[in-house]
C-alpha cells in the first residue's frame, strides 16, 4: 500500500493523515447531513446542545466517536459559515469573518454578549447591516470586512463549507 502507483501498490505515505481524512469526511457528513439517521444518532448519543463542533468527548465515548472526534480538528481549520438569516451563527466563536486567516472575530467579547448571533448585527429589515451596532462592537478592520459581506436576499439559514 505504500509503494509507488507504478509498482502496484497505492502511494499512501502517511497512514495516520489519511485515517484523519476519511474521518474528517464522516464529521463532514454528521455536519451537513443532519437530518440522517446516522447523524441523528451520534448526535441524540453525544452532542446534548445539538452541535457536533461544540460537543465534547462525553464520558464513555465509543471508539467510533473518539476518532471522529479526533478528526474534528482537522475541520477546524478550513471550516467557515455562510451568512444566511444569521439565527445560527455567533458573533464569537464561529468562523465566518472572510478574508482573515480563523475566519474568526478577534476582539473579546464584552460582558453579556457572549451568545450574541449574526442576525443581532442585521437591520430590523434584513436587508443590510446595522452600521451603528457593529461600529460599537468590533474593531474597525473587522467592521469593514463584515460590511463588505453580501447578504442572501431570501435569507436562507447559514451553511457550512
Amino acid at each position: 500500500m505504500v509503494k509507488p502507483k507504478t509498482d502496484g501498490g497505492l502511494e499512501f505515505r502517511d497512514f495516520r493523515l489519511f485515517n484523519l481524512a476519511l474521518l474528517g469526511k464522516k464529521a463532514w457528513r454528521l455536519i451537513t447531513n443532519p437530518d440522517s439517521l446516522w447523524s441523528r444518532l451520534m448526535k441524540a448519543r453525544y452532542c446534548p446542545e445539538g452541535e457536533f463542533m461544540t460537543a465534547s468527548i462525553g464520558h464513555n465515548p465509543s471508539y467510533t466517536w473518539r476518532s471522529i472526534f479526533e478528526a474534528r480538528s482537522v475541520l477546524e481549520q478550513g471550516l467557515r459559515r455562510r451568512i444566511g438569516d444569521g439565527n445560527e451563527m455567533k458573533v464569537w466563536g464561529h468562523a465566518w469573518v472572510p478574508n482573515t486567516q480563523t475566519g474568526r472575530i478577534i476582539l473579546p467579547y464584552l460582558p453579556g454578549n457572549e451568545g450574541m448571533r449574526v442576525s443581532e448585527l442585521m437591520r430590523e429589515d434584513g436587508l443590510g447591516w446595522d452600521t451603528g451596532r457593529i461600529a460599537q462592537l468590533l474593531l474597525p478592520f473587522e467592521r469593514d470586512r463584515i460590511m463588505n459581506l453580501r447578504m442572501s436576499p431570501n435569507r436562507q439559514w447559514d451553511i457550512w463549507y
